[in-house]
């Protein structure tokens, strides 16, 4: 090796021991780094966590749409109470029979869609004993009725053209009386309801259509549909919910409907003030929508609980509205926290990687 390459040679190792050297320098400098952020890492969580307080806080605009939401809900409560809108028995059904005559090529099922159902009979032959069954309390003592047993029970009176109360009596109905006990109760109509089913299907779709009309008819009415199985619960309680308070399958899901529609346009309207650009600036901001759409809803079924709970008057318990409130606490509660643990963890650890990662 001459002199040349020798001093070539010599040049390239030592700048390979500097390039090493900076090397070691910078891994120093970054371990040291990751210490000291490993040593306080209780404090860097803490202001983290302060620092999603103040990113996710309620600005004076959003104050705004709080009380338009809280004003719009409340408005709603007592404007569309549970008693309002409500059809008599005669109106349902001739809005079901209009409705019916607009279908094309039903004339050939139309008698038997709109027939009596058998679980509306309330009149008794001479070997019946009284039933409790009257125009004001069929509908919370015939399990045709309830919105989810009737499917099952309302369906197979109807192929058996018998009766079922709450407490699972059943009946025999002709030309809509009640003419006598049912052969072997509840368990014998389910029987027949069934065999009459696997002769002729046909049978069981008409008689799940004509369940689905009658349901149609009386859910408007001022009597409506009691709620889900309170009926087989506690007769009683279904009684005043039904006669006395109006609190029915209508009046909870049209409080429902009409919940989620206000809280839908808070939802749209807030979201047009947004002007961030990143995905976490966005998601940031959705927390404080939802924390609008929740603190309304709170604050609408708060009053709304205190108004009844002196008032007495149970016509206006917005039980939809309540419902609705209870599911966005829990759902936007759970946003909340998912959105806060990418915040303050996903920053975390982007200051562990580095500004070079």
């Amino acid at each position: 090796m001459n002199s040349k390459d020798f001093r070539r040679w010599q040049q390239e190792i030592l700048a390979r021991m500097d390039q090493t050297s900076r090397e070691l320098h910078i891994g120093l400098n970054e371990t040291r780094r990751v210490k000291a952020i490993a040593q306080n890492t209780s404090e860097i969580l803490d202001d983290l966590d302060e620092q999603f307080c103040k990113q996710t806080g309620l600005t004076n605009t959003d104050m705004i749409f709080l009380f338009l939401a809280v004003g719009l809900q409340i408005a709603r409560q007592y404007l569309i109470s549970n008693e309002v809108g409500r059809l008599t028995a005669s109106q349902g059904d001739t809005l079901i029979k209009k409705g019916l005559n607009s279908i094309p090529g039903a004339k050939d099922y139309k008698d038997i869609l709109i027939q009596s159902v058998p679980y509306d009979a309330i009149q008794t032959g001479s070997h019946i004993v009284d039933t409790g069954l009257s125009g004001s309390t069929h509908r919370y003592r015939t399990l045709g009725h309830d919105p989810v047993f009737g499917w099952i029970f309302g369906t197979a009176n109807i192929l058996t053209n018998s009766l079922t109360k709450t407490n699972f009596e059943t009946y025999q109905i002709q030309n809509m009386m009640i003419v006598r006990h049912y052969p072997l109760g509840v368990g014998g109509m389910l029987n027949d309801a069934i065999q009459y089913s696997v002769e002729d299907w046909r049978r069981l779709v008409a008689a799940v259509a004509r369940q689905a009309i009658h349901f149609g008819s009386d859910y408007f009415t001022k009597q409506g549909l009691p709620i889900p199985a309170i009926s087989v619960v506690n007769n009683d309680l279904a009684k005043y919910m039904l006669i006395d308070w109006h609190i029915d399958m209508f009046s909870i899901t049209r409080g429902m409907t009409v919940a989620t529609l206000i809280n839908l346009i808070i939802t749209i309207a807030h979201r047009l003030f947004f002007r961030g650009k990143t995905e976490m600036e966005q998601r940031l901001y959705e927390v404080r929508t939802r924390k609008i759409i929740s603190y309304s809803n709170l604050i609408a079924s708060s009053s709304n609980l205190a108004i009844v709970s002196v008032t007495r008057d149970f016509k206006k318990l917005d039980v939809g509205g309540i419902a609705v409130t209870i599911y966005r606490l829990i759902t936007d509660a759970n946003f909340i926290r998912k959105v806060k643990e990418e915040f303050i963890f996903g920053s975390y650890k982007n200051m562990i990687l580095g500004d070079d990662f």
